[in-house]
């Protein structure tokens, strides 16, 4: 059998440069409830005028800003699932992406404490992400814009086609440039969808899941 030795700086195969690092952290009550709340980032790898770069992306750094998420609002760290998808393209201007997902466990008695408890740990998480890939410019979002990330942010976060949520309200906070708007599944589920929840940055969501409006017939035994 022929073979012939490899010459990694000649390898055609890489994984290439990062271009964009997408988080997603989720929070439940137990190892067998669903998430009862999630948080996503997308974020553009920027070049900095230190010379870093996609190339430079540091994963002990991003893993290290995103431990604040796992207190939950509490003073002892929880239980988590983590995992890491790294993918590449060979055409396309973002030909490569790393995926981040964090998957908390509360218990009960965190999310009885209120929904927010978390959201604190997460800010602070996600801005000392930011800082670590690269703050993105601010800009004003619009309503079409925000309301395209809202419907996709759900249809990451519960797995729900997108283009059967319907819109059944919204407020705009202009001053700190963020839209909350609910979205109601044809099955009946609710979410609250916050865009713009990280200093007004469009690329930070908040889907809260809410209840299931239930559909009862009158009909009932005697």
């Amino acid at each position: 059998m022929d073979t012939h030795a490899v010459d990694p700086s000649r390898t055609m195969l890489t994984f290439g440069r990062v271009d964009l690092v997408r988080v997603q952290v989720g929070y439940r009550a137990s190892p067998e409830t669903p998430a009862y709340q999630q948080f996503l980032l997308d974020l553009p790898v920027l070049e900095t005028g230190d010379g870093r770069d996609g190339e430079a992306f540091d994963e002990r750094l991003a893993l290290s800003a995103l431990e604040p998420v796992v207190f939950a609002g509490g003073d002892a760290p929880r239980h988590y699932s983590l995992h890491q998808h790294r993918s590449h393209t060979s055409w396309g201007p973002s030909s490569g992406a790393v995926e981040i997902g964090l998957l908390v466990t509360t218990g009960s008695g965190t999310r009885a404490s209120g929904p927010d408890a978390p959201l604190d740990g997460v800010t602070r998480a996600f801005r000392d992400l930011m800082d670590v890939v690269g703050r993105p410019e601010s800009a004003q979002t619009s309503r079409d814009a925000a309301i395209l990330r809202a419907r996709a942010a759900a249809a990451t976060a519960y797995a729900v086609d997108a283009d059967t949520l319907s819109l059944s309200a919204e407020e705009h906070h202009q001053t700190e440039n963020s839209w909350t708007f609910k979205l109601r599944s044809r099955a009946g589920d609710t979410y609250a969808v916050v865009v713009g929840f990280v200093d007004g940055y469009a690329g930070s969501v908040r889907v809260r899941h809410e209840k299931r409006f239930e559909v009862s017939d009158s009909i009932g035994s005697e």
